[in-house]
């Protein structure tokens, strides 16, 4: 199979929500029978399509959010576009206030993050590790886009610190020697696509140390056994203990070129380093969109958080719907109209009395090419047969149609045909989709 026919098949296995549509949701009998109005709702949805797009805040509408009831006399989808906005801009409870009530938001808040966090933690990490990427995927991409001297990496590795105070920890305890202030530090493990793979747990940053962490994180748990995986100098001291503690070799991972003390690079291992460092730019790339998307990641001002586990949760989901949005553009896949329904006013999930929103169907290019072959055969006998018969009446031009012409159906079969126009990579390799 090719590259294109591999991300093909992920597609099919893993986005399938492009095609089911929005879920039948109960209207709760808690609820008053009309529900209150968020305020500024146009600047969110606006805010959310601009930073997001279309497809990553459908995922999280029709996919994450529809599971839990969620306390407050608000739509069901306003809540959750409310929610994705707070974790967009980085605002604090008082920030939300014009939107929400504090407590409104707070409960809704309180019950996705805490009250429900083993559920969405155990899900949204599930989705990280198997909606973007697969060995065969890595290694093909890695193989095509990688400069020559590492066209054996299919995975980059690099700590992510956020400015951040714990109320369980004092901020020397905290202290980040990248930031000079207190923060929290976190794992990323990228794929050389630029998704986000695994994300370790969240800790402080002066007693966890990079490596430290990375052999906290059980990568051997996690990588494939044809995975290589680029790290830089700070984590080179802990890769032995990481082989000799696992099914993993130094042959998984690779990283610049230590100089000797009082010794000089020769130009060979110069020229290695400096491809090296560019090609680990990938890394801070998807470190400045996260921070450049998600606000409340990009380091402008500290975040306050009562627990670690709370924003942990938060950058996996961001980092979650930022790789759908760069999924979506790397394949050019197209949003279709059901995918942009949160963005009309005054909608919610379908309920009693409501049509639930569909997808249209596809049909395949040969198929649409036959039914215009046969709509212009009948079209060429009906004119042949019209044009003796000036007296012709509506009755037999219907008895003529239903009689005698065969007249094609929509099948089963059709319904079912994958679309098959052609999309872009970014590196201009064809895509069917």
């Amino acid at each position: 199979m090719t590259l294109n026919q591999h991300f093909n098949h992920l597609l099919d296995k893993q986005w399938l929500f492009l095609e089911e549509g929005w879920p039948f949701v109960p209207v709760s009998t808690n609820n008053r029978t009309v529900n209150k109005e968020v305020a500024f709702m146009k600047t969110i949805k606006s805010t959310l399509m601009a930073r997001l797009g279309a497809i990553p805040v459908f995922f999280f509408l029709t996919v994450i959010w529809p599971n839990v009831k969620y306390p407050g006399p608000y739509r069901k989808v306003e809540k959750g576009l409310v929610l994705l906005y707070h974790l967009v801009k980085g605002a604090s409870m008082e920030q939300m206030s014009p939107f929400l009530p504090k407590s409104s938001f707070f409960a809704v808040y309180s019950t996705f993050y805490k009250t429900e966090y083993t559920a969405h933690d155990k899900f949204i990490t599930s989705c990280l590790a198997n909606m973007f990427s697969t060995i065969t995927i890595r290694l093909l991409s890695a193989n095509k886009k990688n400069p020559p001297l590492f066209k054996q990496v299919t995975l980059h590795l690099d700590g992510h610190d956020t400015r951040a105070t714990y109320q369980g920890e004092t901020s020397a305890e905290m202290y980040s020697y990248k930031l000079k202030k207190s923060g929290l530090r976190t794992q990323v493990v990228m794929d050389c696509n630029g998704m986000a793979l695994w994300v370790s747990k969240s800790a402080s940053c002066k007693n966890y140390a990079d490596g430290t962490m990375l052999l906290s994180m059980k990568l051997d748990k996690k990588m494939h056994a044809m995975d290589c995986v680029a790290v830089d100098g700070g984590y080179t001291q802990f890769l032995k203990t990481l082989a000799e503690k696992s099914d993993l070799t130094l042959h998984n991972f690779t990283h610049p070129f230590r100089r000797k003390k009082h010794q000089d690079l020769t130009s060979q291992e110069t020229e290695y380093n400096s491809i090296f460092g560019s090609f680990r730019s990938q890394m801070e790339a998807l470190f400045g969109e996260l921070g450049s998307v998600f606000e409340r990641h990009n380091n402008r001002a500290p975040i306050i958080t009562e627990k670690k586990n709370t924003y942990n949760l938060q950058m996996k989901l961001a980092l979650l719907l930022l790789n759908i949005k760069r999924m979506v553009a790397m394949l050019k896949l197209t949003s279709e109209p059901i995918h942009t329904s949160w963005m009309r006013d005054d909608f919610d999930y379908p309920g009693e009395n409501q049509d639930v929103e569909q997808t249209m169907d596809y049909f395949p290019i040969n198929a649409l090419l036959e039914d215009g072959d046969t709509m212009a055969r009948m079209q060429e006998e009906f004119l042949g047969m019209a044009i003796g018969d000036e007296d012709i009446t509506m009755d037999h031009m219907q008895e003529h149609a239903t009689i005698g012409f065969a007249i094609p159906r929509w099948s089963a079969k059709r319904k079912s045909a994958a679309m098959t126009n052609k999309t872009q990579d970014a590196d201009g390799e064809d895509h069917d989709l």
